[in-house]
């Protein structure tokens, strides 16, 4: 393998790993984030589970609903049903108009979604607005892993990665005034590690990574000098 495949395959994986590093800390070394679709592919194997768009009770409120095995559950505050998949064509996202089924709140989003089969790793696409950030909170069996606290351009569709060493139950998410201007998720894709290592720290994936990139360039220098 040349040293270009080489530089190109370890820049899709220590991307993810740098951007777990600044956000995730030391606090919560078990679970890994990535904005990066590809970072996630890398160290995933997932399977799309739920786009929404076979799903019958579109444009609608609901206190709550089970498709394809997870559970979607509204705020438990909430005075009346505020779960809602909007179909395509909505004009009320941060995006200029969507193309894809979305699930969203009749008020400001607050919503769980509970998984059906556990999993060590979920990702989805993420709709926001103007007024702030989303707030998405994981859970294990018994416990809070950790929280993320997500900001992108509204204007644009993103994506979040979840990587944990300890199989995730539930997601939580919050955002701000989605009253307003929606916010959501779609096409949640859910799966394990590509391997039946237990993920190490993102600081010893840092070292790893760092100490493979010196050894690369020193080896080409060597090369180079020869």
């Amino acid at each position: 393998m040349n040293i270009g495949t080489i530089f190109g395959k370890l820049s899709i994986v220590a991307g993810g790993l740098i951007f777990t590093a600044a956000t995730a800390g030391n606090a919560y070394a078990s679970t890994m984030f990535f904005t990066d679709v590809n970072a996630f592919d890398a160290l995933t194997d997932t399977t799309l589970i739920e786009d929404f768009e076979a799903f019958s009770l579109k444009n609608r409120p609901l206190s709550s609903f089970v498709s394809n095995g997870n559970t979607y559950i509204g705020h438990t505050g909430a005075r009346y049903p505020n779960v809602w998949v909007s179909s395509p064509g909505y004009t009320n996202y941060g995006v200029p108009i969507t193309t894809s089924s979305i699930i969203t709140a009749t008020g400001d989003e607050d919503f769980t979604v509970e998984f059906g089969t556990p999993t060590e790793a979920v990702g989805f696409d993420t709709y926001l607005n103007t007024y702030g950030p989303a707030t998405v909170n994981v859970f294990g069996a018994n416990n809070l892993l950790d929280t993320f606290v997500l900001n992108q351009d509204p204007t644009t569709v993103r994506f979040l990665g979840i990587l944990a060493s300890e199989e995730i139950s539930s997601i939580r998410w919050t955002t701000v005034d989605g009253g307003k201007i929606n916010t959501g998720i779609d096409n949640i894709i859910q799966g394990s590690k590509i391997d039946n290592k237990s993920t190490p720290e993102p600081s010893l994936l840092i070292g790893i990574v760092s100490t493979f990139v010196i050894a690369l360039l020193s080896r080409k220098r060597q090369v180079i000098v020869k």
